[in-house]
């Protein structure tokens, strides 16, 4: 099996399995938790920030398990189909999963997001 196949299929099967710990989650099964939140996303974010807030979002509504796997799950679909993969994506998906431990509703995600977005990277 080649690794173009291999990783999403390694990915899809453990979606499939789903985390259904958090009864107010949008979906039962990890690709719909995550395509649900993505789908709430508000508008005029930059690419960046709508990285950060999904992640945000998945990690809290679905688990911060899920917010991993699903960036990562983008990135290596963005690489193996002409997409825009980037380390910065990752970088972005990850303060977004710290942003998910505050306390707050959205708006206060999305400016943790723009907070940790601005921070220098060494």
């Amino acid at each position: 099996m080649s690794l173009r196949i291999a990783i999403p299929a390694t990915c899809l099967l453990l979606c499939l399995a789903g985390c259904a710990s958090n009864p107010q989650r949008p979906a039962a099964s990890s690709v719909g938790c995550a395509r649900a939140v993505v789908a709430r996303l508000p508008p005029g974010l930059s690419d960046p920030e709508k990285h950060c807030v999904a992640s945000a979002g998945i990690a809290r509504q679905c688990s911060p398990f899920e917010a991993w796997m699903a960036g990562w799950g983008k990135e290596a679909q963005d690489a193996f189909d002409g997409g825009d993969a980037s380390r910065e994506d990752l970088d972005a998906n990850r303060i977004g999963r710290r942003c998910a431990s505050g306390p707050g509703a959205l708006a206060t995600m999305i400016e943790c997001c723009r907070h940790g977005l601005a921070e220098p990277r060494d």
